[in-house]
Order: C-alpha cells, then sequence, then structure tokens
C-alpha cells in the first residue's frame, strides 16, 4: 500500500470547482448585501426570477398561493398565473423622546413604519418585474417582530405574480400591485374598473393625558371625577387625528396613480398608554398607531366590453 496517495485528475478538478464556487459564493454574498443596501433584491432571487421570465413558451411549473376557485376564475379571464413573489423588510427604529407635552405625530415610529414597508413593497415589485409579470394579486402583509431586536419592526409582502389577458394589461406597461383576491380582480375588470396600484399608510400619534383625563382615569387632583361615565376628549381627539393622517396621506396616493377611489380598505388601529409623570403628577399618555392600506381603481368602461367576450365559469364550493 503506498504511504503517500496521488490525487486522480478528477479529485483535482473537483477541488478546483469546489474553490471556485467557494469564491463566486462569497462575491453573490458581498452583492447581495450591496444590493440590499440599495433597497434592491439579493443575486439568488433575481437569477432564479430572471430564469423563470426567460423561458416563454416553455412547459414550466408554477407556485401560487389562489385557492381553487380563484385559479379557475382567473383562467377563465385568460390570466396566468407565473410565482409567488414577496418582499421583506427589517427596520431598526431610532432614538424617540419618552413623551411630548403636546398632542404630536411621533414622526421616528410613522417613518420607520412607512419605509419599512415601501422597502418590501418595492422589492415586492421588483421580483414581479423580473418575471415579466403584469400584476400581482393577493397581495397581503404579515407584520412581524423579533426578540433579538427589540427596537425593530419586520413587513413580509406575498403575493401571486400573474401574466394577464392583453385587454386586462395596464395602459403605461407597468406591474401593478393589488391586495384584490382573484374573483375580485375579475369582479372589477368585468365591471369596467381598472385596478392601478397599493395606496398605503400609517401615522402615530402621542397623545398627552389633560389634567381632566388625568383626574377621570386616576380619580386625582381633588378625586371623585372617575365614580361617573364621561369621554375622555383628548384621547379621543387623538384617535382621529392619527386617522386623518394616515387614510389623508392614502387619498393623495391614490390621487398620484390617476385613481378615482379606493376598494378593500384595510384600518389597522390600536394603543397603548405610556406612565409618566407630569408637574409632579403620574399621568397615562396614549400612543394611537393607524395603518391603512387599499387598492387604488380607475374606471375604464371598455375594460368592461373585452370582459364581456370571455367565457365565464360557474364555481361551485362542494
Amino acid at each position: 500500500m503506498p504511504l503517500f496517495h496521488h490525487r486522480s485528475e478528477e479529485e483535482k478538478e473537483a477541488e478546483r470547482k469546489r474553490a471556485e464556487q467557494a469564491v463566486q459564493a462569497e462575491q453573490d454574498a458581498e452583492e447581495s448585501r450591496r444590493q440590499i443596501e440599495a433597497g434592491g433584491l439579493p443575486v439568488a432571487a433575481e437569477e432564479r426570477l430572471r430564469q423563470l421570465a426567460s423561458s416563454e413558451g416553455k412547459p414550466k411549473l408554477f407556485t401560487s398561493d389562489l385557492s381553487v376557485q380563484e385559479f379557475s376564475l382567473l383562467a377563465g379571464m385568460g390570466v396566468q398565473p407565473l410565482t409567488q413573489v414577496m418582499g421583506s423588510s427589517i427596520y431598526n427604529v431610532g432614538w424617540q423622546p419618552v413623551y411630548y407635552n403636546v398632542p404630536t405625530e411621533v414622526t421616528v415610529l410613522s417613518g420607520a413604519f412607512n419605509t419599512c414597508r415601501s422597502l418590501a413593497f418595492q422589492r415586492l415589485l421588483a421580483e414581479a418585474q423580473l418575471a415579466a409579470a403584469d400584476a400581482v394579486v393577493g397581495v397581503r402583509i404579515v407584520q412581524g417582530a423579533h426578540d433579538w431586536a427589540a427596537h425593530s419592526i419586520e413587513f413580509v409582502v406575498l403575493g401571486t405574480a400573474v401574466r394577464l389577458a392583453p385587454h386586462m394589461r395596464h395602459p403605461d406597461g407597468g406591474t401593478v400591485l393589488t391586495d384584490l383576491t382573484g374573483q375580485e380582480f375579475v369582479q372589477l375588470c368585468r365591471a369596467g374598473v381598472r385596478p392601478v396600484g397599493i395606496a398605503a399608510h400609517t401615522s402615530v400619534q402621542y397623545v398627552p393625558a389633560s389634567w381632566q383625563t388625568v383626574r377621570a382615569t386616576s380619580g386625582g387632583w381633588g378625586g371623585g371625577a372617575s365614580w361617573y361615565n364621561q369621554e375622555l376628549r383628548d384621547f379621543t381627539q387623538g384617535v382621529y387625528n392619527a386617522r386623518e393622517k394616515a387614510v389623508g396621506t392614502v387619498l393623495y396616493q391614490a390621487q398620484q396613480l390617476g385613481a378615482d377611489g379606493l376598494v378593500g380598505v384595510q384600518i389597522d388601529e390600536h394603543a397603548r398608554t405610556h406612565a409618566v409623570r407630569r408637574n409632579m403628577v403620574d399621568c397615562e399618555d396614549l400612543e394611537v398607531t393607524f395603518h391603512v392600506m387599499g387598492t387604488a381603481i380607475r374606471e375604464e368602461p371598455e375594460l368592461a366590453v373585452h370582459s364581456a367576450k370571455t367565457n365565464p365559469i360557474t364555481i361551485l364550493s362542494l
């Protein structure tokens, strides 16, 4: 038996390939980091979606989160699902004051939510465009937080990229995002209404407790006031302020998209209190967060004319 093992040419070639793959993986990781910093996608995701788009005319598998009913109805309208797409962002929330003495928007929190969601939508759109999709249907947001990053927020946006029938495509040739189900998308097209995009905004308002609210909720400052029903008017006003800022911004976004209105508007509101000491008195201030999202639509009667020419499919739930 020889004391030294002489490597065969096959072994040398395999080792060379492993070294090249390791170098390529390191380069891809560095390039992915740069692209994510610029708001883009990792290299692997780009390559997969480009391959999908380049397989035009070839038999290929697709993935989707469409139900059987959605898939059947979309197929009857000439809509072809391509792949599931995703956009994600984990965002660190910067420093913010402990409390305010006057009602105000917490721009650090509002900005973090809006920027994080915008980055997630931007990456979702980029994936859909790489897949040569005309639209993304069934877009939904999963919002989370992590124990290992206490001051962070996360948005994961998911949907199904589809290729539309020619008459359903956006006149500008762009990729349209919607949070509509497949059935809702088809219903709008048949009614002569075109989805043109998603509008979304978050507003976080801080409401310091007035002396009337402190007295009502704690019985302090003379006592007795907390024994009967009464409205906390400053907190009520704070909720309205948060809603008006969020809804007003969403309406502005819809106007920028050339929309006539919004459908499927989702509102997620939650509040929490902050225990503070103001003027030697213990107070419970209020922080209100309003998330608003909906699909912007535009009336186009000719769309209904084209959609009526397709063969309708009746779907029964058995």
